[in-house]
Order: structure tokens, then sequence, then C-alpha cells
């Protein structure tokens, strides 16, 4: 009986602590109009308004990216690319496997306010605003038993201060 009640608290404390695995799993494999609906969700989490923008697909890099732009940014200015720093991106990696091409989840790219509630609600549950910026030990999620590995990384110009959420899976 002893064994079973704490089995039982194991894992309920590994699943209140747990990612999304339904989510994630969702856009580990995909095709384009469920990585936008994804897409969507993720932006509909950030601190601004975001509206989507545009689609951009790379042959040379197989590279999927969907790309959301503050609202209050017009389309003049962001084709003269000079508020494209403003801008949430969630990237993706085309696999052309025979006749479908699936898409994997690489990254949320954009401001920490705007990343990290995706970092909450779909990676980290448990993470706190103030403490994953200044905690790097607090900024990944490996899932051994599902494969994941994901972290929240700071990006490298400081002119620019951009997060991502990068699939290291």
């Amino acid at each position: 009986m002893k064994i079973i009640l704490s089995s039982a608290v194991f894992f309920v404390c590994t699943i209140s602590m747990a990612q999304d695995v339904v989510f994630i799993s969702s856009i580990s494999k995909t095709d384009k109009g469920n990585a936008r609906q994804a897409s969507d969700k993720i932006a509909s989490l950030t601190t601004l308004s975001y509206r989507f923008y545009k689609i951009m697909e790379q042959a040379s890099d197989s590279t999927y990216t969907i790309i959301y732009a503050p609202s209050s940014i017009s389309d003049a200015d962001l084709e003269s690319k000079s508020e494209w720093d403003e801008c949430l991106y969630v990237d993706f990696k085309l696999e052309h496997k025979e006749v479908s091409k699936t898409l994997k989840f690489q990254s949320i790219r954009g401001k920490y306010l705007d990343v990290f509630p995706a970092w909450k609600k779909y990676f980290k549950q448990k993470a706190h605003i103030e403490y994953t910026i200044t905690d790097p030990t607090s900024r990944e999620i490996v899932d051994s038993n599902h494969g994941y590995r994901f972290i929240l990384k700071e990006g490298d110009n400081a002119k620019i201060p951009r997060w991502s959420i990068i699939n290291k899976s």
C-alpha cells in the first residue's frame, strides 16, 4: 500500500511539472496548416498585440518561418525591413520524406516578454518570469520519456534583446 501511495504521489508530481506533451507532439511532426494553427496559439499568448504578417519558406536551408508583426507596425515599414526586430518568429524545419513534406518545430524567437508565456504554458509550466530571466539553470527542459529537449536562450546581440525557445531534440 505504501508503494502504491508513493507511486501515485510521484506520478501526480511528475504530471504537474511536465510540459504540454500533446502540444509538443503536435508541432514535432506537423503539416503547414497545423503549423500555422500552433503558431497562432503561440502568438496569442504574447504581451503585445501581434498580427499574422507572412510565411517565408526557403528551400536552400529547408526552413519554414511564420512571422507575426505588432499590430501597430504597417506592412510598408516591415517591407523596408526596418522593423523586423519587433516581430515574433516561429520556425519549422522542412523534412522531405518521400512524397509527404512534414515540418518539425525548431524555435520561437522574439522579445523575452513575448516568448516567456509560450515557455511557461507549453514547455515549463512552473517557470517564473523573473527567476527564469536571471537563473540560466531554469532555462532547459528535458523529457527522456518522450525524447524532448528544449532550451530558452538569450540572444547574443545586446542591442536587440531577443530570446528563443530552441528545439534540441
